[in-house]
């Protein structure tokens, strides 16, 4: 089995592929699916993860990756959050107008 995450490809897109390519083969191997879930992601905290306590089951490794899968979402989320308020303050800046702080200490 070889698939490897695409440089732009989400860790949920490649685990979902991941789990499409395992489920036609017979008598999987646990170590091989570990091996190439590895050799596969780009995610250096996942596979320092299944590298040190590796997943007995299929379940318990889709379970494990939804736990980097979130992370990566929330990171993703954070960063377009704080691109856009960097992208807000320039434009004000521009603009001429002055940051101010509401009510609540957040910049206008």
């Amino acid at each position: 089995m070889q698939l490897a995450k695409g440089k732009d490809e989400l860790l949920k897109d490649f685990i979902a592929q991941f789990n499409r390519a395992t489920l036609g083969i017979k008598d999987l191997q646990m170590s091989a699916v570990v091996t190439a879930m590895m050799s596969g992601t780009q995610s250096r905290l996942f596979k320092m993860s299944l590298s040190k306590n590796p997943p007995d089951t299929m379940h318990e490794l889709l379970r494990r990756g939804k736990k980097y899968v979130d992370g990566e979402e929330t990171y993703l989320i954070t960063k377009s959050m704080k691109n856009r308020s960097e992208h807000d303050s320039n434009n004000r800046k521009i603009r001429g107008k002055p940051e101010t702080q509401n009510n609540r200490g957040k910049l206008n």
